[in-house]
């Protein structure tokens, strides 16, 4: 069975394709999508969170996926395949409970089951990518002692 939390990645990943292919309002967006679904309520909460919060950090999320994407722009992309990076970019970025490495994992297998056989690859690097650039390197003139960290 399925994880509660991988069916809100799906269900958010949804409404985000959705939203990108109509001028409907998010909030408008997400109420007619839980009309129709009939789901549980317990996937709301999280789906929720990674709809708003993708659509309220839209602009730098794009950035990020431009320039971490290589060759390819933002509108050529499949739009199953954005809605997939701009939900798991959100979660890397802002979700602080969750591993990064776990979301770009989430994203590459909900790519398997709901886009082509190339986009899981494609979607595991640009995430990998943008993995990389948003942990924040410890500036080099820090440095620990032996014991100075306490457990």
């Amino acid at each position: 069975m399925m994880s509660p939390r991988r069916q809100s990645r799906i269900a958010a990943v949804q409404i985000l394709y959705q939203i990108q292919l109509t001028t409907t309002p998010v909030s408008d967006v997400i109420d007619q999508f839980w009309r129709s679904q009939g789901t549980s309520g317990e996937l709301r909460p999280f789906t929720t969170q990674l709809v708003e919060g993708t659509a309220a950090h839209l602009t730098v999320i794009d950035d990020l996926l431009q320039n971490a994407s290589q060759n390819w722009r933002l509108h050529r992309m499949p739009v199953v395949d954005l809605s997939i990076l701009r939900c798991a970019t959100y979660e890397i970025l802002y979700v602080n409970d969750i591993d990064p490495a776990t979301s770009i994992n989430e994203a590459v297998e909900i790519a398997k089951s709901y886009s082509t056989p190339d986009s899981p690859k494609f979607i595991n690097g640009v995430l990998d990518n943008i993995r990389k650039k948003s942990v924040a390197p410890i500036p080099e003139h820090v440095t620990l002692e032996k014991n100075q960290l306490s457990l």
